[in-house]
């Protein structure tokens, strides 16, 4: 069974205005996040259908544009199969393997892309218990999450990283800055206000390896400053922030 690219792009539209507000996605990943070391053969990613009817499945990863297309992709990595049929209560092991040209790739720093995973559900048949309307409308969900290229020759820990991050105030201004070769991810920043704890990132950062950026404080009180990073596993881990 394969699909189009009117249908791929259909469910990249219906996904991303309509889908997350009025539908809940029925495959299900086993995970928040893939980390590829640069020595593997492969890594794969389990999804499942916890749902009642089968679904149909397409995987791909693309360089960071959400509207990118399967057939655009230009990424060095391939999934295997990326199209397959999910029957309820069952599973499908999605085997990501590394083309060729993967080692071109910075082997200094991680490489950051995107996996896609699109959940399109079967269309009411006449014989089915399900009524056909006139105008049917069917919703695809698309989850997305990171996919973390990691060179072997790096030997540095990537879940320290985020202890590793240097923060300097100037003024209202904290300068956040990423020493390591990993990709940072926080999903918050803590300053009291009073008694209560602000949060100053409300949509979340990634630091790029060796790269900065800037958080606005609130008020002048630096006392407690803490934040929340993600691991490896998903997991999150709060730090104390001390200003150098």
């Amino acid at each position: 069974m394969a699909l189009n690219s009117y249908n791929i792009l259909l469910g990249l539209v219906i996904s991303s205005v309509l889908a997350v507000s009025t539908a809940q996605a029925e495959i299900i990943l086993h995970g928040t996040r893939v980390v590829y070391p640069s020595d593997a053969r492969e890594v794969t990613l389990q999804v499942s259908n916890n749902g009642s009817k089968p679904s149909l499945v397409q995987a791909w990863i693309d360089d960071g544009d959400p509207k990118s297309t399967p057939d655009q992709s230009k990424v060095p990595f391939m999934i295997t199969p990326p199209i397959s049929r999910v029957d309820p209560t069952k599973s499908q092991s999605l085997r990501i393997s590394a083309l060729p040209n993967a080692a071109q790739l910075d082997q200094k720093k991680e490489t950051v892309y995107w996996l896609n995973v699109l959940d399109i559900p079967p269309k009411p048949t006449a014989n089915s218990k399900d009524v056909v309307p006139d105008n049917f409308l069917q919703l695809a969900i698309r989850s997305r999450i990171k996919f973390f290229y990691r060179p072997a020759g790096i030997k540095e820990d990537a879940n320290l990283a985020a202890e590793k991050l240097q923060w300097i105030r100037n003024g209202q201004t904290l300068t956040v800055k990423n020493p390591t070769p990993f990709h940072v991810t926080m999903t918050a920043v803590y300053q009291l206000n009073g008694t209560q704890p602000v949060d100053l990132l409300p949509k979340g950062l990634m630091l790029s390896p060796f790269s900065e950026d800037k958080v606005q404080l609130k008020t002048a009180n630096t006392e407690k400053l803490s934040f929340i990073s993600i691991n490896d596993y998903g997991g999150r881990i709060e730090h104390q922030i001390k200003l150098q």
